[in-house]
């Protein structure tokens, strides 16, 4: 649906658009847009990296980038504002400053009033103590923080329409979603026209906040497909043989000096967690940033060295085992990392890269083989991947992030591995080719009958992916369950939040999480529960058994098992 079919109905709408086009040079940057935002309404506008999303905002805003024409009609009623993907404050004056002086700018206010008016707007994003916030620089607040301060700022200004870039695209999704879930309350409430962007949701089904959304491909406005929903992945049956991957007590913790009396001081990052994997079994880490889970899946890989514990593949102790068994055991087990850009030399090509990792790890039996015969294996790998044989040539530079997220699948699939670890392997990928990305590791796996470790911050994604699900909180385990009983009925109040945040439903838990460098006492999560008492912050809670197969680390998970749609989240 592009053109006229996507204009909102007329009469006052803040802002309306018709045949909006941005050309430089010969070349169309956007073609013909026509829409509008409505008083009180939210649209999304969601697309691939380089869509042309911050180039439309900024166009909207009376901002657009130098040697860009603007042609077509812009109308907007009111004021308006754009808040920028970094949500950027300024780094020399208080949040109260800042306050003052666009209040003072844009409504007349006095200082008093301002200030009165800052705080009250920054409660209504939960931040606590705000009165005194207001005397803090931006960069002495954390992240979930200050995108909290910038959106505040934004709306106590009372715009009539307001831009907002990606907003809080880094944090944690249950940060995310509950933040945005403020916001578009806030500007319905107000009679604000809220125009976000970012990057398209696998299950457009999934609106969050949105009353409507739009697409932004190859410069042109569509509707969002109708795309069916995903039927679930066939039920796998439980592994019956013995793992071939067994982590036993294993802690990873990073030295952080001394304290000012001269004691060791430690950051505890994974914290005594034991797990298993089978042949061919599917185990998915669930867990937001700080949670244990990356830092967890190098450590198995001796990539990150433990400070206790024990890993042991195949009966051998990776901990211990000495370069000759660690190079065998590579063979075996190979990651692939969220940036796989990052993770090829720039300065060497994709096919120089594959062969070197065939001659580092292949059996000495396979060194012999002639460079037709390396290059035919090298072209096989892409081709198993979806990608032709001219991509050996390239430089990684010249892959699109799609692209490399093949080519660094091929690269680890070259020696034939076992076990594949997956770290947020297609984090650089949106929509559509997340999910083909996706599909195909999941095709992959099962056609060579790989063990898989999956960690991500998206639950559904990894309810899907894994046939069993560890949820990790701060460095532990807190349930551990079989995908589906764990989708259709987590027991942890942290589960469910994961849950509901992938769903875009707004998720029960509040504040912001602890610190791992000053956890709180018993219960790690107490301080953001709907559910803690007073006994949480006693003891920590122990991971138990609540039925076969499944258990929960929570003093009030068992009191609390009919209720968890109210607890995991709630419609934004």
């Amino acid at each position: 649906m592009t053109g006229a079919d996507v204009i909102g109905p007329d009469g006052g709408a803040p802002l309306r658009v018709e045949g909006l086009s941005l050309l430089t040079g010969r070349d169309i940057l956007l073609d013909r847009l026509s829409f509008a935002v409505e008083a009180g309404t939210v649209l999304t506008l969601s697309g691939g990296a380089g869509a042309g999303k911050t180039l439309l905002l900024r166009a909207l805003a009376g901002l657009p980038p130098k040697g860009v024409t603007v042609l077509g009609d812009i109308r907007i009623r009111g004021r308006r504002l754009l808040v920028t993907q970094d949500g950027a404050l300024d780094p020399l004056r208080t949040i109260g400053a800042q306050f003052v002086e666009l209040l003072g700018r844009q409504s007349g206010l006095d200082e008093r009033t301002a200030l009165r008016r800052a705080a009250e707007a920054l409660e209504r994003f939960q931040v606590p103590a705000a009165a005194r916030r207001l005397a803090l620089h931006p960069q002495e607040l954390g992240e979930a923080m200050r995108w909290r301060a910038a959106l505040a700022l934004a709306m106590a200004a009372q715009p009539a329409l307001l831009l907002a870039d990606a907003p809080a695209a880094a944090l944690d999704p249950t940060q995310r979603v509950r933040l945005l879930s403020d916001l578009a309350a806030w500007t319905r409430e107000a009679g604000t026209a809220l125009l976000l962007t970012g990057r398209p949701q696998p299950d457009p089904a999934l609106t969050g906040p949105a009353d409507r959304r739009l697409v932004l491909a190859q410069g042109r406005l569509e509707a969002p497909e109708e795309v069916p929903v995903p039927a679930p992945p066939p039920v796998e049956p439980a592994p019956s043989g013995p793992p071939v991957l067994s982590v036993r007590d294993l802690r990873v913790a990073f030295p952080l000096g001394r304290g000012w009396r001269g004691e060791e001081r430690w950051l505890t990052v994974v914290d005594g967690l034991s797990i298993d994997l089978a042949e061919g079994e599917t185990l998915a880490l669930l867990g937001e940033t700080g949670s244990g889970k990356s830092v967890l899946a190098r450590a198995i890989l001796r990539l990150v060295p433990p400070v206790g514990g024990q890993v042991s593949w195949l009966g051998t102790d990776l901990a211990a085992a000495p370069p000759e068994a660690m190079r065998r055991a590579r063979r075996d087990l190979q990651i692939l990392f969220p940036d796989p850009l990052a993770a090829f030399d720039p300065l060497m090509t994709i096919g120089a890269q594959l062969a070197a990792t065939l001659e580092l790890l292949l059996p000495p039996r396979s060194a012999g083989r002639s460079a037709t015969d390396r290059a035919a294996r090298l072209a096989e790998a892409l081709e198993e991947v979806g990608l032709p044989a001219a991509v050996l040539d390239l430089y990684p530079g010249a892959l699109r992030p799609a692209e490399a997220a093949r080519a660094g699948l091929a690269r680890a699939l070259l020696p034939e591995p076992r076990l594949l670890v997956c770290d947020e392997p297609a984090a650089t990928l949106d929509g559509a080719e997340r999910a083909d990305f996706l599909a195909l590791l999941r095709a992959i796996r099962r056609r060579r009958r790989l063990a898989l470790l999956y960690a991500t911050q998206d639950a559904a994604e990894g309810l899907r992916i894994g046939r069993r699900a560890l949820v990790l909180l701060l460095g532990r385990i807190v349930e551990s369950a079989d995908s589906a009983v764990l989708a259709a009925g987590a027991r942890h109040p942290y589960s469910r939040a994961l849950i509901a945040a992938s769903r875009l439903a707004r998720p029960a838990l509040h504040g912001d999480p602890p610190s791992p460098l000053r956890p709180p006492t018993g219960c790690v999560l107490r301080l953001r529960c709907p559910l803690a008492h007073d006994g949480c912050a006693q003891v920590p809670p122990t991971l138990d058994p609540v039925a076969p197969g499944h258990r929960v680390a929570c003093h009030v998970a068992q009191d609390d098992a009919q209720d968890g749609a109210q607890v995991g989240g709630q419609a934004p």
